[in-house]
C-alpha cells in the first residue's frame, strides 16, 4: 500500500507544472540547420564500404592462415613425439 501510494505520488508530481512554451526561432534554427547540412557523396560511400570489406576479408584470411600454421606446427612436435615415447 505504501509503495502503491509513492508510485502514485512519483507519477503526479508534475500535474501542477504549467507547461513550457518553446522560442519559435529555435525551432527555425533547428530547421535552418537540418538543411544546411552537407551531404556525403555516394562515390564516398561506396569507398567507405569497400574499404570494409577489405578489411574484413583479410582479417578473416589472416585468421584461417594462422590457424594453418598452429596446426602444422603441433602436427611436428606430435610426430617427435610419438617417434621417441619417452616423457623425460
Amino acid at each position: 500500500m505504501e509503495k502503491e501510494n509513492w508510485i502514485d505520488a512519483v507519477l503526479n508530481i508534475t500535474n501542477g507544472l504549467a507547461p513550457v512554451v518553446p522560442d519559435v526561432r529555435l525551432f527555425l534554427r533547428i530547421q535552418q540547420k537540418i538543411k544546411t547540412q552537407k551531404i556525403v557523396a555516394p562515390s564516398w560511400l561506396w569507398f567507405a564500404a569497400a574499404s570494409f570489406a577489405v578489411l574484413i576479408s583479410i582479417n578473416i584470411k589472416m585468421v584461417f592462415f594462422k590457424s594453418n600454421i598452429e596446426k602444422a606446427g603441433m602436427k611436428s612436435v606430435a610426430s617427435s613425439l610419438s617417434n621417441s615415447n619417452q616423457l623425460y
